[in-house]
This record gives C-alpha cells, sequence and structure tokens, in this order.
C-alpha cells in the first residue's frame, strides 16, 4: 500500500568523488512504494529515497562515503537502527566494514549490526530482553531439561522462548509491553517473537517501558534526578 508523507527541513550532506559538499534541502511529500518504514514510530519521515540510496547505488561512492552519509541520518535524526535492516528489505545492503563503525560509534546497537551482517545473534545482542538466570528462573519446565546452562536456553529461547512470549529478563515481558501499546499491538498482532525485537530496536529511541519493574525503575531515575536539582534539597 503506497502512502504520502509530510516535509520536512534537513540538513545533509550530499558525498561525491570530489569531496563533501554541505547543503540544506527541503523534502517534498515522497511516495514510499513499500510503505512507511517499520521503526519510524508510525510518522516519521521516510527518507530513503533521498538520502541514502544514491550513496548506496552509486558505484563512485566508497565505504567511507556510505559511512558518512549513514552517520550524517543517524546524527540529524532522520534515521533510526531500525531503519539500516529495512534497507535490507528494499534489496539493498550495507558494507559489513560501514556496519561495523556504526556499531563502534554507537549509532546501531549490536543486534542491529550482527543481523544486518548476516552473523549469528549472541546472547549480548539480546540483553534487553534476555538473561539466562532470570528465564531459568521464570521457566521451571527449563530447568531439568537444560539446567543452568547458558547456551542452552539461549538457544531455546530464540527457537522457542520467543514465539511463545516466555519472559527472559526483569526489563522486558512481552505481554504487558503488548498490552501497554496498543499502537505496536495493532502492528505485530499475536506474533510475540516480534515484540522482543521490537524492544531491542526502539525502546531507548521510542521511550516505551518494557515491564512494570522498568517503569519503576524509570519513575526512581527521574525522582532521584527531581531531587538533585530541587533547590530546597541544597
Amino acid at each position: 500500500m503506497k502512502k504520502s508523507f509530510g516535509k520536512k527541513m534537513l540538513k545533509v550532506v550530499t558525498l561525491g568523488v570530489t569531496g563533501v559538499i554541505a547543503a540544506s534541502i527541503m523534502l517534498t511529500p515522497i511516495t514510499a512504494s513499500a510503505g512507511p518504514a517499520y521503526d519510524s514510530d508510525f510518522t516519521k519521515t521516510y527518507v530513503f529515497e533521498t538520502l541514502i540510496k544514491p550513496a548506496l547505488t552509486n558505484p563512485y561512492t566508497d565505504d567511507n562515503g556510505i559511512y558518512e552519509q549513514l552517520e550524517l541520518c543517524f546524527r540529524y535524526r532522520v534515521m533510526t537502527m531500525g531503519e539500516v535492516l529495512d534497507m535490507y528489505d528494499h534489496g539493498y545492503t550495507v558494507p559489513v566494514t560501514v556496519l561495523e563503525r556504526l556499531y563502534k560509534a554507537g549509532w546501531i546497537n549490536s543486534y542491529v549490526y550482527h543481523r544486518a551482517a548476516g552473523l549469528v545473534p549472541t546472547p549480548e545482542d539480546m540483553s534487553d530482553v534476555f538473561d539466562y538466570v532470570y528465564y531459568y528462573n521464570a521457566n521451571p519446565d527449563l530447568q531439568a531439561v537444560f539446567g543452568l546452562n547458558e547456551e542452552a536456553l539461549f538457544q531455546h529461547f530464540l527457537l522457542c522462548g520467543m514465539a511463545e512470549g516466555r519472559r527472559a529478563s526483569v526489563n522486558f515481558d512481552p505481554i504487558y509491553f503488548k498490552n501497554r501499546y496498543p499502537d505496536i499491538a495493532a502492528e505485530l498482532g499475536d506474533d510475540m517473537a516480534e515484540y522482543y525485537i521490537h524492544y531491542i530496536i526502539h525502546a531507548v529511541e521510542q521511550g516505551r517501558v518494557g515491564s512494570p519493574e522498568d517503569q519503576a525503575e524509570k519513575i526512581d531515575h527521574l525522582n532521584d534526578y527531581a531531587n538533585e536539582n530541587d533547590p530546597r534539597y541544597h
């Protein structure tokens, strides 16, 4: 389904073989053939055709040029981590060296880096939603089968646990997350595994709460900040 998007003023850098040229442009409404980017919080302008595709398809743009263009998109907040994966859905790939630089610079997390690079996910990649000790304690039926074996529990989580909606971390409860955010539930439906991935990719930038404990922790942090900056306490 095609969908049009509104205007947005962006400061971008156009890359060429002769160097980097600064420019300010107005993005006019465009139509994305695949609809809005899945990870744009349902309102973000889709800028792939205008900003990223030229860098990926120009044979004269080297890895450094691609990195610079992507880095600028992240810096000016016109691109999200998930849209790196979205590019693959459109048939475009990012050089592994570029993905590695984006990861080391903190623009993408390890999950996005490894998935885009075609690497096997690790427990670290899933650490926002998976803690093997928590998973062990929360699922007695797995204890006799796997024991406290991190790798075995992690593989079960990837192959079965996510699809079954099993909780594996104090930070994330998929049932709570689904019920709390009807906009996400409308997008993902009953595909429980997708809720874990959505949280890993989008939770921070969207300010989503993953569990009751996560919400309580955020409230505590806000209260601590308020107290530290309250002149009555100084």
